[in-house]
């Protein structure tokens, strides 16, 4: 299968289906309706006929840091590169916007990328890299404001109960 990754909003009807499969999986809390309609900046993976197969969805925190939120590849299309892929082009197209880049995972494979890419890891938020500490505090109100958020409160109970404790997530910067 070939593929290709362009960064474009999503429909009303592809954001509904990665809200329902998403709910699949134990590695992503979840967004929004609105939140996946609202946003500018998602590379869409698509296939020859333009339809998705996957996103990652990424967004500007401010004009110097720029969030990784959420990879997913629809489950029939795994094991091809499709995440690697869509992982690659959203740092490479923040690093060319000259943005320094957060993201979080409990995703193994996502995790790997990661350190392939050479992402300052660590494993909480207190521990964020003192490098970029006069940064901390937009990452530390940002994880506030999106844990805060009704529905994913909701999906990390349902998810703590259905998967149990999980990997534990993984925090990543990269300049």
């Amino acid at each position: 299968m070939n593929f290709r990754i362009i960064q474009r909003q999503i429909s009303e009807a592809e954001a509904k289906l990665l809200i329902q499969e998403i709910k699949k999986t134990p590695y992503i809390m979840g967004y929004t309706l609105k939140e996946w309609l609202k946003a500018q900046n998602i590379m869409v993976a698509e296939d020859e006929n333009g339809n998705l197969v996957g996103v990652c969805l990424n967004y500007d925190l401010n004009q110097k840091w720029h969030k990784i939120a959420a990879l997913f590849v629809l489950e029939e299309f795994r094991g091809r590169g499709i995440g690697k892929s869509l992982f690659y082009a959203s740092v490479e197209k923040a690093l060319e916007r000259e943005h320094n880049i957060y993201a979080s995972s409990a995703n193994p494979i996502t995790i790997k990328m990661m350190d392939d890419l050479g992402f300052t890891k660590f494993d909480n938020l207190i521990d964020f890299p003192m490098e970029y500490s006069q940064d901390k505090w937009l990452i530390y109100s940002h994880s506030l404001k999106w844990l805060f958020n009704s529905y994913r409160v909701r999906e990390i109970i349902r998810k703590k109960i259905l998967y149990g404790l999980g990997e534990p997530f993984v925090y990543g910067v990269k300049c």
